[in-house]
């Protein structure tokens, strides 16, 4: 990735003065965490990172379920369903704590928000396993509006659902357009077909946990019981997770003192279908408009309750 000069900043706060600023680079729009030479320095760190043979790396959009999966594999991989005390804030990449990856012991769940464009350039050689999870979009963007509007953070967003609904729809959200996000992946799969690459829906591990954590470790080479399996998916249920997080994780981004008082922080709800209780008729037509009708060309069908 190149970087010359200083970027243009693009200001896409409303007029009640909610969002963000970006800025451009790649093609993509891009959060100021720190300042735009900090953040394009911290990908390049992410690009030139030296992967090895048993990672196993998990991209999403936010709010698809990254901190559920990343879970079950790291479950799979020590052979057990203890958790991990850790969060999975360790081994995320595209944040300023990415530096502390290196230091991980192998076998490393790595994970991302980032486009394939800004991970490790040897993904495809080493042919890293791959975990692609998706989310059907309204949903996503409930639970994201309930995450910024949580965090205490600098890219919170104090404005109302209907406010973020309209950045949502235009992409200028963190991590940006959502529809952009999942064809950039699709078409990962479709153009290096040499990179072992798994795709899940959120709602079928939802539906059919054991079935997925199943096809999850004959993905990546692990040998598992269906008792094994039974006891990850219980391990990994909503409610269990929520708990383990208040209580046994070791925060680096989403540490308790990090979000607004009452809010209940990463874990809220995991529902599918609770878009229902925050979209009008007329949003969930012009949603439909926007963001559902561009995927009809991708063969992905999403499930919406």
């Amino acid at each position: 990735m190149e970087y010359h000069g200083t970027p243009e900043i693009l200001d896409y706060r409303n007029a009640n003065g909610h969002g963000w600023s970006f800025f451009k680079n790649d093609g993509l729009l891009l959060t100021i965490v720190t300042t735009p030479e900090a953040n394009m320095e911290m990908i390049r760190k992410v690009q030139k990172l030296e992967l090895r043979n048993d990672d196993v790396l998990i991209a999403a959009y936010p709010k698809c379920g990254t901190h559920w999966l990343w879970e079950i594999v790291t479950m799979l991989r020590a052979g057990n369903s203890k958790y991990n005390k850790k969060a999975k804030d360790i081994s995320m990449l595209g944040t300023p704590k990415s530096v502390l990856v290196d230091e991980l012991p192998s076998p490393r769940v790595l994970n991302s928000h980032l486009y394939f464009r800004h991970l490790p350039e040897k993904l495809v050689e080493k042919k890293i396993k791959t975990i692609f999870i998706m989310r059907n979009p309204k949903d996503v963007s409930v639970s994201f509006y309930n995450h910024l509007n949580g965090v205490k953070m600098s890219f919170r967003f104090d404005g109302t659902y209907s406010e973020f609904l309209d950045l949502f729809l235009e992409g200028k959200v963190p991590c940006g357009s959502y529809v952009h996000y999942v064809k950039d992946w699709l078409q990962v799969k479709q153009n290096h077909p040499d990179l072992p690459m798994l795709t899940l829906f959120y709602e079928n591990l939802k539906k059919d946990p054991v079935k997925n954590i199943r096809m999850v470790a004959d993905f990546i080479g692990v040998s598992v019981t269906d008792e094994l399996c039974e006891q990850i998916a219980e391990a990994c249920s909503f409610k269990k997770m929520r708990t383990a997080d208040k209580e046994l994780k070791e925060h680096i981004l989403t540490a308790p003192e990090n979000w607004k008082e009452g809010h209940k922080g990463i874990y809220r709800k995991g529902e599918v279908g609770d878009w229902k209780n925050w979209m009008t008729v007329a949003q969930n037509e012009r949603f439909e408009d926007i963001i559902v009708g561009t995927f009809e060309d991708t063969g992905i069908v999403f499930t919406y309750d």
